[in-house]
């Protein structure tokens, strides 16, 4: 992983602290949110941010992750950072707080060589260090004080390491790590806590959906199928329950209600012949996170529109799981409305799928709208207005009220073949927008046009 002016921030977990390899799996998974390169070690990790448009403070990077380390478990109080151009240099910042070679102990010889693992020195490492000591030197800069080629000639690849980590850290190409492609998760309780129902199931597996949900979106996945598998308590086949989508799920709140409806189903159809003591999910199947779902956001207002989106892909995902397909088995019976230009307003719209969710509203796929807008409402039958100065009466049973004129605009004219009339001739009219005051005194605005023939102005739609 190699690429222009890099920024490495290196996490250091401490020494002490015992984290165990799942742990630190879910870990990484939680890292994922701020940049998708990462690059592991003993306790520790760097992350590559050069590449992050917005990226956060160091403090409040340390915050977040320490709220994510709770979430797995964790102790991260004494965790630590330092930034650097290469991971070398990264990992000597973090434990050294310095880079200059003159305040480097000799020490840190042995964390350019190796700042993936090294920490204690091993014995021929404490040996390498005693020798440097009886030659007076202190710290890193006096290494330098003998020709490079000496150094070559007695310490031989472990010296050229060194070097190149020290001087040409960032030509160094370290290999990114990747998540691993299934997700499991499961719990287990005393048999004399059994389960027996669906809701006391949910409530035992709402905590995996919750730590399931988390992971996939720290790698940016959806689920599209999952399995339940329940272990009964005597020694019986496991219990196991497909659920698939037709839609990618992003949502806890969406997954547990759709688990609720498919055990109660399951559960109604098949009773359980004994208490569960055990349960794993297990996801069969994933794909990428629908368009707009960004992890890499620090701001307020983009974690304010990305719960917005969350909450739209929700809602389609629930219809498009809710209602499955259409007869054809390949068209989704949800989907969404899209803005297209058309002579008719009722046919001025076409289907979008849940592919491409923020057609809708995207930037990058802009909707020309249509203009004038149109009123929602259309009379069948168009009523006759009759002014007088700057008002507007409008029949009412057998009286007539009295509109006040706020404003009068033309917006465009129509012309007959654009409507399915029987009339051939066609017509022309000319249509204004009034916004008027009604008699109580609330606004309204009309859809109005003149009759050419009558010379009277006609009420055609409400806004």
């Amino acid at each position: 992983m190699k690429h222009g002016t890099q920024e490495w921030w290196c996490l250091d977990l401490g020494s002490s602290s015992e984290i165990t390899v799942q742990d630190f799996e879910r870990l990484l998974e939680s890292l994922l949110r701020f940049t998708p390169d990462l690059v592991p070690g003993n306790k520790r990790v760097f992350l590559e941010m050069s590449r992050i448009p917005v990226r956060p403070r160091p403090d409040r990077f340390l915050q977040r992750v320490q709220v994510l380390a709770r979430r797995i478990g964790l102790d991260a109080s004494s965790w630590r950072y330092g930034i650097a151009d290469t991971i070398p240099k990264a990992w000597v910042q973090t434990r050294w707080r310095a880079l200059e070679a003159r305040l480097l102990p000799v020490e840190a010889y042995f964390d350019y060589i190796d700042p993936l693992h090294h920490f204690e020195c091993n014995r021929p490492e404490r040996e390498r260090l005693a020798c440097f000591r009886s030659l007076g030197m202190k710290n890193l800069e006096y290494l330098f004080t003998v020709p490079k080629t000496a150094w070559l000639v007695r310490f031989g690849e472990e010296f050229d390491s060194f070097l190149e980590h020290f001087e040409f850290g960032d030509r160094f190409v370290w290999k990114a790590w990747k998540p691993s492609e299934t997700l499991s998760e499961e719990t287990r309780w005393n048999a004399e806590e059994w389960v027996s129902d669906a809701e006391g199931l949910l409530f035992r597996l709402k905590p995996l959906v919750d730590r399931l949900c988390s992971r996939l979106y720290s790698i940016g996945r959806a689920i599209r199928k999952l399995e339940l598998v329940l272990k009964l308590d005597r020694p019986v086949p496991d219990r196991k329950i497909e659920l698939g989508f037709a839609f990618p799920q992003t949502s806890r709140p969406l997954l547990l209600k759709l688990l609720r409806e498919k055990l109660s189903h399951e559960m109604s159809r098949h009773p359980l012949s004994d208490p569960i003591v055990e349960a794993r999910i297990d996801i069969r199947e994933t794909e990428r996170r629908p368009a707009g779902t960004a992890r890499f956001s620090f701001s307020v207002e983009e974690e304010r529109s990305e719960e917005e989106r969350e909450r739209w892909i929700e809602l389609i995902s629930y219809l498009g799981s809710k209602y499955g397909e259409s007869s054809d088995g390949e068209t989704p019976r949800a989907f969404q409305a899209e803005l297209t230009e058309h002579a008719l307003p009722e046919r001025a719209w076409k289907k979008t799928w849940y592919a491409e969710p923020e057609l809708v509203s995207s930037s990058a796929n802009p909707v020309k709208r249509i203009e004038p807008a149109r009123p929602i409402v259309l009379l069948q039958h168009p009523e006759t207005l009759n002014r007088t100065g700057p008002w507007l009466r409008r029949k009412s049973g057998a009286f007539e009220e009295r509109y006040r004129i706020c404003s009068f605009q033309q917006e465009e004219r129509i012309e007959g073949y654009e409507w399915d009339v029987e009339d051939t001739g066609g017509f022309e009219r000319t249509y204004f927008r009034v916004s008027v005051e009604s008699p109580q005194g609330k606004p309204e605005e009309w859809w109005v046009y003149r009759d050419e023939l009558l010379g009277k102005l006609m009420l055609h739609g409400l806004y």
